[in-house]
């Protein structure tokens, strides 16, 4: 494994490990693992069947901000800017890695109820879906709707991951959300929201709420130490 950050968006984004906000931060580190947990999607069964969502995937999204922000605006961004970026990528799918502590542990989240009560509503077309799910064997039937949960609350769950809460209506992760903490530690509390924030974002549309993505979001006394919260959270959406 390379020793250096390939694409312009991660190069630009370590400059921040020289700023007196994010002292002990190790953005290749943070990659190396994002990377190891990125590659256990699609174990157990669940999203075996998806689109890859390993590094590969990040670093295409890494390698689209190239050409998709203008040159001028690339000098206009701090480093903070492409660090709230770059960790948005990194993060934004891992809500969709199932362990098989979590898997076994199905039954005392809120996967019981997601299934009974959102899943199948009523209506023609769900009636419909639910006779084809019931077509399947008892375990690809059973692993299928816990994969469409999870689906349903994969950004949910890495906006509460980034911030430590182990919320067990969400999946019993214990494991997974100790390692994101472990990845994170360098960060405070604000930055942490926010990255969170971001993440989720690109399951939403909300992205006109300038409360939420604020435009100008300090951590230090610098500018290099401020972000647009707004942009960071188009670009995301938009590579992805």
């Amino acid at each position: 494994m390379t020793d250096l950050l390939q694409t312009l968006a991660e190069r630009k984004a370590q400059e921040a490990e020289k700023l007196p906000a994010f002292s002990g931060l190790n953005l290749l580190h943070i990659r190396r693992e994002v990377s190891k947990l990125l590659g256990l999607i699609g174990r157990e069964g669940i999203f075996d069947e998806y689109t890859s969502h390993d590094i590969s995937h990040i670093d295409k999204m890494l390698n689209m901000l190239e050409w998709i922000v203008p040159d001028d605006t690339k000098s206009e961004m701090s480093s903070t800017d492409w660090l709230m970026t770059v960790l948005a990528i990194y993060f934004h799918d891992l809500g969709m890695l199932v362990t098989k502590e979590e898997y076994n542990n199905r039954y005392n989240s809120g996967f019981p109820n997601y299934r009974d009560e959102e899943l199948f509503i009523s209506g023609d077309s769900v009636s419909d879906y639910a006779v084809k799910v019931k077509e399947l064997d008892e375990e690809k039937s059973e692993r299928f709707l816990y994969q469409e949960f999870v689906r349903h609350k994969h950004s949910e769950r890495i906006r509460n991951w980034i911030m430590g809460n182990t919320y067990d209506h969400l999946g019993i992760s214990h494991q997974t959300i100790s390692a994101i903490d472990d990845l994170l530690r360098p960060f405070n509390i604000l930055f942490r929201r926010d990255l969170a924030l971001v993440c989720e974002s690109h399951h939403l549309d909300d992205l006109n709420d300038f409360e939420k993505y604020q435009v100008s979001q300090p951590y230090g006394d610098s500018d290099a130490e401020t972000v647009n919260l707004q942009y960071c959270a188009v670009l995301l959406r938009t590579v992805d």
